[in-house]
């Protein structure tokens, strides 16, 4: 009984496996290709392979593909034709491919078009002198130089892929659009020809009237104008150039988004401008930063940063640029450092205007004012400009302190070193005069108008313009309440010692003289 159950299993697995052999040639069974017309015919029955020849309008199909041309060998053995003069193919009614010798195998369904070669697809035509066409796919591919051309862009490179069904163009190597406004080349692009939106599949650079960009990967729709690109992107033009990990674009509106790691350099002026999201207005000439803003001013080696919570730059009604930082203002360069609410710069004059309770750091001095302006020149500090309640404070010792105080102020600079210092209206002046290192007195004059001499960052001689209320105190009797002028306060805590602290803005509590006064 065990031998007979085997015996039947056997038999029933070698049935099956016929079976799936017979289904298998039905499957593979091809419709033959059928010449329907022509005015002359000939047979060569000796021929190897046996071939059928005919010409004069010659009309041909194959399941639902029609074929036509001046003259066809038919080689029924393989099931192949060969097609010579006009060769016209139709196939699913919307591709038509044009050449003057076609090779078509209907086993595979694939033709072989050559010389002067065109497929025309609703509104894409591609020229070229070798095309294959699979009609099981419906797409067809060239390998040695091609042109598309839709309503918009004109298209070459050397290798090409179109899938009608799903109206998408593949190229790769040398390729190139031309349209109106703009000259694209790519390594390897996708195109879709309903969206008219190309695929940036490697390094490509888009050459327009005004700038150039370059990027790995992204999208550009041709007919909105519209374009978003993910890696190594670069866009450029005369006057500056943009990076970001990712960049919007819109044409029309000549708008642009550049988010992460954005780096926007002005080439004219030296300018370096950093963020996490930017936004420019090329028609206004704006842009604005947020996210980690950063503006840095090239000087040489020693180039000056400043960060704020948001960064707008634009240009004034002279054409000059104009940069606006709101919020949480901090400037830092080696000899100079500064916090602010608000500021403003122009390159028309090269002046940072510094709003709401503006602190300035420079050779050893604390200065404040209710607006500080720094006036450049050459990328050098020139002049610095103090309006309304002016105040400035260095430290002599452990808790003496030089201080001016005066309505407005004007200090002179010299090699990035200020060294004179003019005082207009309600003067006054406490500092500790030094011989041979050692503090002499307390010496306390005020006048309406003073002029003071800096030297080495310390007091070196005072001017008085008006006659002046002054006396010069020994340290013996100068008692605790002598040592400020009113309204003293000590905000080194704020000052950033580094091109990074101005990222930090941390609240201090400012030091007053009844805080020195109490220990």
């Amino acid at each position: 009984m065990l031998c007979i159950a085997k015996r039947y299993k056997l038999v029933l697995l070698i049935a099956v496996f016929t079976a799936l052999l017979n289904l298998n040639s039905f499957a593979q069974k091809k419709s033959k290709v059928l010449i329907k017309n022509s005015d002359q015919l000939e047979f060569h029955r000796n021929a190897i392979p046996p071939v059928n020849v005919f010409w004069g309008h010659v009309y041909i199909i194959h399941d639902n593909i029609k074929m036509y041309c001046d003259s066809v060998n038919q080689y029924e053995s393989e099931n192949r034709i060969e097609a010579f003069g006009k060769v016209h193919i139709i196939n699913a009614d919307t591709v038509h491919i044009y050449g003057d010798y076609l090779n078509y195998n209907g086993n595979t369904k694939l033709a072989e078009m050559r010389k002067n070669v065109k497929l025309k697809n609703k509104s894409v035509t591609i020229s070229t002198q070798f095309l294959d066409f699979d009609m099981n796919q419906n797409m067809g591919y060239y390998y040695n130089g091609g042109q598309i051309i839709d309503s918009t862009n004109i298209l070459t490179s050397d290798i090409g892929r179109y899938y009608t069904r799903e109206d998408l163009l593949f190229f790769k190597d040398s390729v190139k659009v031309i349209s109106n406004d703009y000259i694209l080349y790519s390594d390897t692009l996708k195109y879709n020809t309903v969206s008219k939106t190309a695929f940036i599949l490697g390094p490509t650079n888009i050459v327009g009237k005004k700038e150039t960009l370059y990027s790995e990967d992204g999208w550009y729709n041709t007919e909105t104008n519209i374009s978003q690109f993910f890696k190594n992107t670069t866009l450029n033009s005369k006057a500056y150039q943009i990076k970001g990990d990712s960049i919007y674009l819109n044409r029309n509106e000549e708008l642009a988004k550049i988010y992460n790691n954005v780096e926007m350099r002005d080439t004219v002026n030296d300018l370096i401008i950093k963020g996490n999201f930017v936004e420019t207005f090329k028609n206004q000439e704006e842009a604005l930063v947020t996210d980690s803003a950063l503006f840095i001013q090239i000087s040489g080696l020693d180039s000056l940063y400043l960060h704020a919570d948001t960064l707008h730059f634009n240009k004034d009604s002279l054409g000059f640029d104009r940069i606006k930082a709101f919020h949480h203002v901090k400037i830092f360069r080696t000899d100079l450092q500064a916090k602010c609410d608000s500021l403003v710069y122009t390159t028309q004059d090269s002046t940072f205007r510094l709003f709401k309770d503006p602190i300035l750091w420079a050779q050893e001095n604390q200065m404040v004012a209710d607006t500080i302006k720094l006036e450049t020149q050459n990328n050098a500090l020139k002049y610095i400009r103090f309006r309304g309640s002016s105040f400035i404070t260095s430290k002599q010792d452990s808790n003496l302190y030089n201080q001016i105080k005066g309505k407005n102020m004007l200090g002179h600079v010299k090699d990035n070193k200020l060294f004179k210092l003019d005082i207009d209206g309600n003067g006054e002046t406490l500092y500790y005069p030094k011989d041979n290192g050692i503090i002499m007195g307390m010496n306390v004059a005020k006048s309406s108008d003073i002029t003071i001499l800096m030297k080495d960052n310390k007091i070196d001689q005072i001017i008085f313009i008006k006659k002046p209320d002054g006396h010069m105190y020994p340290l013996f009797e100068v008692k605790k309440e002598m040592l400020f002028l009113k309204d003293f306060k000590w905000m080194e805590d704020y000052q950033p010692k580094t091109k990074e602290d101005i990222f930090n803005w941390e609240e201090h509590v400012p030091i007053t003289s009844q805080m020195i006064l109490k220990k």
